[in-house]
């Protein structure tokens, strides 16, 4: 019995670790990741000081808000690629996630940006 205590402290650390290093990548605050995966603060609190392991259903629901995998954010596997493009984008993405609130002149702009400078480098 001991031994499954362990395991499920090492597993409610490792994911509460996780979600904090990304929600602070992403710079957003508790109440902003709790708002964006549609749960209450409370269990973010909760969940970062290690006192809960979420259910699958707010695993996943942190993983999209998060933008990675569940098995990213509870450790179950590593990622599945170490393509530094890819990473690139995820962190392109954490750190920008709120664009989608730009109005539709800004986002077209820089989209065209982001296609000029692809250009550049074909």
């Amino acid at each position: 019995m001991s031994n499954i205590m362990n395991d499920r402290r090492k597993k409610a650390k490792y994911i509460a670790n996780k979600i904090k290093e990304l929600r602070q990548k992403s710079e957003m605050s508790q109440a902003k990741l709790a708002e964006y995966a549609g749960i209450t603060g409370s269990a973010i609190s909760q969940i970062e000081a290690g006192n809960r392991i979420p259910s699958l259903i707010v695993s996943r629901k942190l993983a999209f808000a998060l933008k990675v995998s569940t098995e990213e954010l509870t450790g179950d596997t590593e990622p599945k690629s170490s393509d530094s493009t890819i990473k690139t984008a995820q962190a392109f993405f954490r750190k920008y996630q709120n664009i989608e609130k730009l109005d539709e002149k800004d986002k077209v702009t820089i989209l065209s940006l982001i296609d000029s400078l692809k250009a550049k480098k074909s």
